[in-house]
């Protein structure tokens, strides 16, 4: 056999055995997050972001026109709180969705997200964060993501744009609404990320993030997500805030009640955002 098949046949051998072994990746994702955030990066952080920290928040209140599991229009509430600091930062943040048609109960979803980065704008910085779905309407009595990884800071201009990605494991529970249990209520996953922020003009922003999951191993499981917002500013802290969602899950949960859920779902979401 020549030196390159040989090569190959490596390669392969050692892919198939860290698919096998899933944990192994995470130890790699903490030991990078580990010398990410004990090494001394040669990019020092700018003044203004070294600063004392920034506490921030926001509510916001509108409608949204949905499709795929959910076919009608919805209220949305979301609100959320945030801490802007070079060393350590957190945002919380949480959203209630719900719809109604001739007295029937059509949507009634709670997400609620945590994120903490360590060390933000260095080019290499290590994140955590964890995320709770609740929508029987969707198939989930309740959805919890843990996720440890490393972002990457491509490029960033205070107050302009800031452009980065990141790549993370993630630790999937679901308790689905069927009963008989027929999926796996837990999952390795791997989550790439990339995201962007964008000032267009004076007083419009473009902020657009995109999730691919796929589970370890049975990489036909996966899941993606696509957020895109468009922000603009009325007056001092009162903004028009647009958002598309878009969400595609490759496997769907079981049928319950003679309901057959769907891959997507689209969401097209219109409301006005006070910051705090």
């Amino acid at each position: 056999m020549s030196s390159s098949g040989k090569f190959s046949l490596s390669l392969r051998k050692e892919s198939e055995f860290m698919l096998r072994k899933p944990h192994l990746i995470i130890v790699l994702l903490t030991m990078i997050m580990f010398c990410t955030f004990t090494s001394n990066a040669e990019e020092t952080e700018k003044k203004e972001e070294a600063k004392e920290k920034k506490l921030s928040g926001f509510l916001s209140a509108g409608g949204s026109l949905s499709s795929g599991n959910i076919d009608k229009s919805d209220i949305k509430a979301t609100g959320g709180i945030a801490t802007d600091d070079s060393t350590i930062s957190f945002a919380l943040a949480g959203k209630y969705t719900f719809s109604q048609s001739d007295h029937k109960i059509k949507n009634n979803g709670i997400e609620a997200a945590l994120k903490v980065d360590f060390i933000q704008y260095r080019k290499w910085s290590p994140l955590l964060a964890c995320e709770y779905v609740h929508n029987t309407y969707k198939g989930y009595n309740f959805r919890l993501y843990s996720v440890a990884g490393v972002k990457y800071r491509i490029y960033n201009k205070p107050k302009v744009c800031d452009y980065s990605i990141s790549l993370a494991g993630l630790y999937d529970v679901v308790d689905y609404t069927d009963d008989k249990k027929t999926l796996d209520d837990q999952a390795f996953r791997l989550s790439l990320r990339p995201k962007m922020k964008q000032k267009i003009g004076e007083s419009v922003h473009l902020i657009e993030k995109i999730f691919y999951q796929p589970k370890v191993g049975e990489f036909n499981d996966y899941l993606i997500r696509n957020e895109a917002e468009i922000e603009c500013k009325i007056v001092s802290a009162l903004y028009l805030s647009v958002i598309y969602e878009f969400d595609y899950r490759s496997v769907l949960p079981p049928i319950r009640e003679d309901v057959t859920y769907k891959h997507s779902d689209h969401s097209l979401e219109f409301s006005l955002k006070f910051k705090l």
